[in-house]
């Protein structure tokens, strides 16, 4: 995941967590879905974000499978959850 990709998923998710639309995320262009499933599984298991059930059901039907192998999908796509997590939780904030 580059800082652009990120950058996007970010903006996306902060508008999403005040007015969630399952729709939107699948729909997510030009993000991957690779990507909007794991950061759909990542959220789905923090207890600030919300939308827990419906993130994990995103997430697999984005990439079906994909909530087995949480890990090494996030390695593939050496997703920093801190730095995610931190900028996330600023952006919300902020908003």
């Amino acid at each position: 995941m580059n800082r652009d990709s990120e950058a996007q998923l970010l903006d996306f998710c902060a508008c999403q967590q005040a007015a969630f639309e399952q729709a939107a995320w699948l729909e997510s262009k030009p993000i991957p879905p690779n990507e909007m499933a794991a950061i759909c599984l990542f959220l789905s298991g923090t207890d600030w974000y919300g939308y827990s059930e419906k993130l994990v059901n995103l997430a697999e039907t984005l990439l079906p499978g994909c909530s087995q192998k949480l890990g090494s999908l996030l390695r593939d796509l050496r997703f920093d959850a801190l730095r995610f997590s931190s900028q996330l939780k600023r952006q919300l904030r902020h908003a």
